[in-house]
Parts: structure tokens; C-alpha cells; sequence
């Protein structure tokens, strides 16, 4: 440490340890320990002794935090604190609850800092327990449990303890706020965050992540439009969180365009960004873009994800790049380890039939380690109307018949396949079997019974 014109003492160096701390600069802190014992500030003088566990605690050194904290004659709670919440954030529950339990007084922060734990160690229990035994709470009690509800799932119980909250502050609003995007519940989403602005409460990044994420739900390009001029409008800091659902939201709601120039604003995107682009490429009748796209998050050497391949096999189904999906099929497991799931299988066995390559897709559809699912099943049943094979679609369609006897549409694509081929015995069992199954159902007049009908007054 260099030599300096006036020695520290115990006012400025606490200042020095707690900006070590800050940028956690632990050489630096380290430095500054030995100047504070070869000055004889320590242990007696608190404030050193407390910044000095602070020091070690936000640096993770915990067994240094705690031997400093163990040579402190009479540690207040402060003392305690910052190693407490140190142990909250890494989730380490034992040592927590023993700081806890050994401390004579403890403040709001000492409570706060459980919820925190148990919250960040997925022990909702424990953290609704500490929360009922707080003699205080503010607002930071409050959201804590409420985001941490929110991340378990549990977003009734978050809106439960939400709606008993006395002063809902942003924090609180916006976990709630993404806990509906998270569940699938976007209109709810939107619905506090419509909450929020007739409170006249400015919402961050962090709250329009989960209002874009709504929206990209709801999947209306009106509602995309209006969301990403508010962002401009709010001067919404576009940090990355916050352009990857833009481009998630455009590209889900057919906004290409705009989809493109958010991900251009990424320094460096990851797989998240790729992913939904190529997704809504694909999906958006821009499936040569959505490879081209591929291409380059392979050339940046960016990792694709099993959600990636989705959309890179979707694309290839849609433009009849039966050999090049094929080789991406080979290529998930082959390269990136990928594990391959039942929408994988639908996305190959889709590609398979549009090109008229059903006995491949049906010896696939047999083999798929998870047994057959609805999505390749039906994917497979439509290429079985297109190619007009009969006996695959009848063996597809009574797997389907077991799997969603409740789906109408199954019974109609396979009574349509034989009203095709002129079998309309076949084709009026199958419609009497769906109204056996479905007797409430009302599927109206469809193409074979016109066709059944003409066949009768020849």
C-alpha cells in the first residue's frame, strides 16, 4: 500500500473498507485490515470492526467475515447485518439462522434479510412464517415475499398478500406484474399495470419486461405498437432485458421489422434474443431469414438452446428443406447436446409429411422415447389427408381418438380423409363415434357430408 501524507484513523477508515467493499476490491481490503491492526483500531472500534466483516461478507470471504466478526468485543447489530445478508443472498440457510438466533437485538433489516433467504433457498413457508412473526414490516418486507411468491408460482398467494399491502410501491407492483406474465395470465398483467399508471407511479425497465411479455400473449400488433412507443415515450432504459422481450413480443406478433431493429440494439446478444427471432421468423412466413439468422448466432459461436431448434426446424418444415432439417436434427444432439423433446419430434415429423415422406414420419412417430404425442400425431394426420394415405391415417387417428377424445377436429380430419376417397360408410362412423364420445357437441355441416349428399342423389 503506497505511503500516505496523513495516517487513517478510525473516522476515515471505514470510508476506505466500505468503498473496497462496494467494488468489491478484496486485495485493496485486505491492505487496509492490516493498516487499521498495525494502527490498533481493531477490535475496539466498531465502526472499523463492522466495515471490515462488511468488507470480507460482500466479497464472500466467509470465514474471514465471521472471524472478524467473532473478535469484536460487543458486535451490535450491525455487526451482524452484513454478514446476515450476505448469507441471504447466497441462499445459505444455516449459517443465516444461526447469526439470527445469536443476535441480542435485531433491526428491520436482521427480519428482511430472513424473508430474503428463505425466498432465494425456495422455502416459502419459512419465509411467510418470519414475515407473520416480524414485530415491523415496510415496504421492503412486503415485496420481497410478494416477488417471492411470484417466482415460486404462487401467484394467488402474491396477489392475496399484494392486496393486503398498505402502500404498494413499484417493487411490489411489478413483481406481481410479471408474475401474471409469468403464469400465462397477461390481461391480469396489464390490468395492474393499468393499476399502476392511474396511481401515477413511473414504471423501469424491469415493470415493462413483464408488460411486454403480456403482450407478446396476447399477441395483438396493435397492442405491440402502442407498448414499444410508451418504451419511447417513458425513455425506458433499453438495456438488454428490456430489448430481448421487445424483440420477443414483435416477432410473436408479426411486427418483423420491428422485431429486427430491437435485436440490433443488442451489443451481444445470447440465445434468448436469437431464439425469439428465428422463432417469429419462422412463424411469420420468414423462414429463410429465420436460418439466415441461425447461421449467424452460429458464426458468433452463441449456443442455441432447445427452444432454438424449434423454430430452425419449423422454418425448414415450412420451406421443404427436408435434408437440411434432417442434418439440424442430427446436429442438436451431435453438437450441443442437446436432448430431444416431443416438439422437436412434431416440428420433424410436420417436415416429413409435408414432403410426402409419411412412412418415415409414422416410423418416427413409433419411436419417439416419450410415446406418441398429439402435436406429431396431428401433424402427421394432416399429411395423411394431403397424401391421402388411409390406413396410416387410420391407425394415427385412434391414437389421437385415445389421447384427446375430447378434440373434435381429430374426428372431423379423419372422416374427411375417407369422404376423399369415396368411403362414406367409414366416414359416417367416424362422425357417430364423435357424437358418442361428444354428445354435446355441435360440429355442423362439414366437406364430406355436402359431398355425401350429392353422392346420394346420383
Amino acid at each position: 500500500m503506497p505511503r500516505l501524507p496523513v495516517l487513517p484513523d478510525h473516522f476515515t477508515l471505514p470510508f476506505a473498507l466500505n468503498a473496497a467493499a462496494s467494488l468489491r476490491l478484496l486485495p485493496l481490503g485486505a491492505s487496509l485490515h492490516a493498516v487499521a491492526f498495525r494502527l490498533g483500531l481493531l477490535p475496539l472500534r466498531l465502526p472499523v470492526a463492522n466495515a471490515l466483516v462488511d468488507l470480507y461478507a460482500k466479497c464472500e470471504e466467509f470465514s474471514a467475515a465471521h472471524a472478524a466478526l467473532a473478535d469484536i468485543p460487543a458486535p451490535d447489530a450491525v455487526s451482524f447485518n452484513s454478514l446476515l445478508c450476505a448469507h441471504a443472498r447466497n441462499a445459505s440457510v444455516r449459517p443465516a439462522e444461526s447469526l439470527f438466533a445469536a443476535m441480542r437485538s435485531r433491526t428491520q433489516v436482521s427480519w428482511n434479510a430472513m424473508v430474503v433467504l428463505y425466498v432465494s433457498a425456495g422455502d416459502l413457508v419459512s419465509a411467510r412464517r418470519v414475515f407473520d412473526e416480524m414485530p415491523t414490516r415496510d415496504t421492503a418486507s412486503w415485496s420481497v415475499l410478494i416477488a417471492g411468491y411470484c417466482k415460486g408460482g404462487l401467484v394467488q398467494n402474491a396477489r392475496e398478500l399484494f392486496d393486503k399491502m398498505p402502500s404498494k410501491n413499484l417493487v411490489a407492483r411489478t413483481a406481481m406484474i410479471n408474475g401474471y406474465a409469468q403464469t400465462g395470465q397477461p390481461k391480469a398483467a396489464l390490468a395492474l399495470f393499468r393499476d399502476l399508471e392511474a396511481a401515477g407511479i413511473e414504471p423501469d425497465g424491469a415493470t415493462m419486461v413483464g408488460v411486454i411479455s403480456a403482450v407478446s400473449q396476447i399477441g395483438s400488433t396493435e397492442l405491440a405498437g402502442w407498448v414499444g412507443a410508451y418504451v419511447d415515450r417513458k425513455k425506458i432504459e433499453r438495456n438488454v432485458k428490456v430489448l430481448t422481450a421487445l424483440v420477443d413480443m414483435h416477432a410473436k406478433c408479426g411486427n418483423i421489422e420491428q422485431a429486427l431493429s430491437a435485436f440490433r440494439e443488442i451489443p451481444q446478444p445470447d440465445a434468448y434474443p436469437y431464439t425469439a427471432l428465428i422463432s417469429g421468423l419462422a412463424t411469420h412466413g420468414h423462414e429463410k431469414l429465420a436460418l439466415s439468422v441461425f447461421e449467424r448466432m452460429q458464426v458468433q459461436a452463441v449456443k442455441p438452446d432447445p427452444i432454438t431448434f424449434v423454430g430452425v426446424l419449423t422454418a425448414c418444415s415450412h420451406t421443404g428443406l427436408v435434408d437440411k432439417g434432417l442434418e439440424y436434427w442430427e446436429a442438436m444432439v451431435r453438437d450441443y447436446g442437446i436432448v430431444r423433446r416431443a416438439d422437436h419430434y412434431a416440428c420433424v415429423i410436420d417436415m416429413l409429411g409435408r414432403a410426402g415422406r409419411i412412412e418415415e414420419a409414422f416410423e418416427m412417430v413409433q419411436t419417439m422415447p416419450m410415446g406418441p404425442h398429439p402435436g406429431a400425431l396431428g401433424a402427421l394426420l394432416s399429411a395423411c389427408k394431403t397424401y391421402e394415405n388411409v390406413e396410416i391415417a387410420e391407425i394415427v387417428a385412434n391414437k389421437l381418438f385415445e389421447l384427446e377424445p375430447w378434440n373434435t377436429g381429430n374426428y372431423i380430419l379423419l372422416s374427411n380423409i375417407y369422404a376423399g376417397k369415396e368411403l362414406w360408410e367409414e366416414a359416417e362412423r367416424v362422425r357417430s363415434l364423435m357424437r358418442t364420445k361428444l354428445p354435446f357437441k355441435n360440429p355442423g355441416s362439414t366437406w364430406f357430408e355436402d359431398r355425401q349428399r350429392e353422392h346420394a342423389k346420383m
